[in-house]
């Protein structure tokens, strides 16, 4: 897409390109209710805890289908974007017209059996923060399923489209103010607690909607995994230690210091993948991550995860920064005269970026789902801009 102006401030965005695969790309949105479960943000007694759900998943897709836009009720999306931040109007509607490659409600590939990957955002993210990784995925024989965190994600709705946006926990703050870690500790429980409502509900015949649950012939329940960003990476670890349905994790630059380091030096015999900027094999290498206090101590239970887990990958991505690792860094054209100035994704090539995360993705989950060899020589194109360690034994 081009560049829309503001002013004197360019509008330089561009849809995510499109995923690799062979399959087409159907989704759909469901909102959900946790009915065993209080809402921990709110203090009515009678608030359950509601979920905005989208499911992507292979489909039958002809050159004529409608894709649905990147965000989901964009227009509402990027008006409570221009109200809650300082960022040019222009520049955010801008983002209204970012497409994806997904066609809503299309007919699902018949008759076969795909992995399922959960995914979860960061801190104030969404579901569609990493688009490029969810299509890719689709598009080569996976399903995958992502809520966004009610009052965790930047902006959610309910199912009369009302926008619901992020807020803190009053009650977990105060608690905190007495143990450092009592926050993050609970929010990664409330988070994987969200995941692990969605995977029960994708488990039924019936959907809450009263409605068939197609997905449920299409997913191999025998291969699940679980992916995401920053505290989604953090919950994605959550999940592989304390859920058995959980067979494999990812993280993007990820959020690890809600962990005990008792629990960061357990060993799941479980495979698991971090991608994440260089800061993460030595902190005082230019980063955003371990700059902090509580920034080193994420630094030290990683590379307990690291050292404990078997087996375990890492990939390094030289000059990137946190949202070097989702899809801000691939819509947003760095570099353009008066464009308006994005510090926090890293000087390095998008296409690298995408390139090395997809490549990483697949090669771990296809590793790890459908019995492919993991390629260890898969970076050698890219060793001057990415680092890989393998801890098998």
């Amino acid at each position: 897409m081009g560049c829309a102006a503001v002013g004197s401030i360019l509008v330089p965005l561009e849809s995510i390109a499109k995923p690799s695969g062979k399959y087409g790309i159907g989704t759909q949105v469901h909102f959900w209710t946790d009915n065993s479960r209080s809402e921990e943000y709110t203090t009515s007694p009678t608030d359950f805890r509601k979920l905005l759900v989208q499911v992507w998943y292979p489909a039958e897709i002809r050159s004529n289908y409608q894709k649905t836009t990147h965000l989901i009720y964009p227009k509402k999306s990027v008006k409570k974007a221009v109200e809650t931040t300082r960022i040019p109007s222009g520049f955010v509607k801008h983002g209204a017209r970012l497409m994806s490659s997904a066609v809503k409600g299309a007919q699902p590939i018949r008759d076969k059996k795909f992995p399922l990957i959960l995914f979860s955002h960061g801190d104030g993210g969404s579901t569609v923060q990493n688009l490029s990784q969810i299509e890719q995925l689709v598009s080569n024989g996976y399903i995958v399923a992502a809520c966004n965190h009610t009052y965790n994600a930047s902006i959610t709705f309910d199912k009369e489209g009302t926008p619901i946006l992020y807020k803190r926990n009053v009650t977990w703050d105060q608690q905190a103010d007495y143990h450092r870690k009592y926050y993050t500790n609970q929010l990664i429980q409330y988070r994987y607690e969200d995941i692990a409502f969605v995977l029960d509900q994708l488990s039924k015949q019936e959907l809450q909607e009263k409605i068939p649950n197609h997905y449920f012939s299409m997913i191999d329940f025998d291969k699940i995994g679980m992916m995401g960003h920053s505290m989604g990476g953090g919950t994605s670890y959550y999940a592989l230690l304390n859920d058995n349905r959980i067979k494999a994790a990812l993280a993007l630059d990820g959020w690890f210091f809600s962990f005990s380091e008792e629990t960061a030096k357990k060993n799941t015999n479980k495979p698991f993948m971090h991608i994440g900027q260089e800061q993460f094999i030595d902190p005082k290498i230019v980063g955003d991550m371990h700059n902090t206090e509580d920034g080193l101590e994420n630094f030290r239970l990683y590379n307990f995860i690291l050292q404990n887990n078997k087996p375990s990958y890492a990939v390094y991505i030289k000059n990137s920064l946190h949202y070097t690792f989702t899809d801000f860094k691939q819509v947003y054209v760095q570099d353009k005269a008066l464009s308006f100035p994005i510090s926090s994704l890293g000087t390095v090539d998008k296409a690298v970026v995408r390139n090395t995360i997809n490549l990483s993705m697949m090669n771990f989950f296809d590793a790890t789902f459908k019995d492919k060899e993991f390629e260890k020589n898969l970076y050698k194109n890219y060793e001057n801009e990415v680092i890989f360690i393998y801890n098998e034994n």
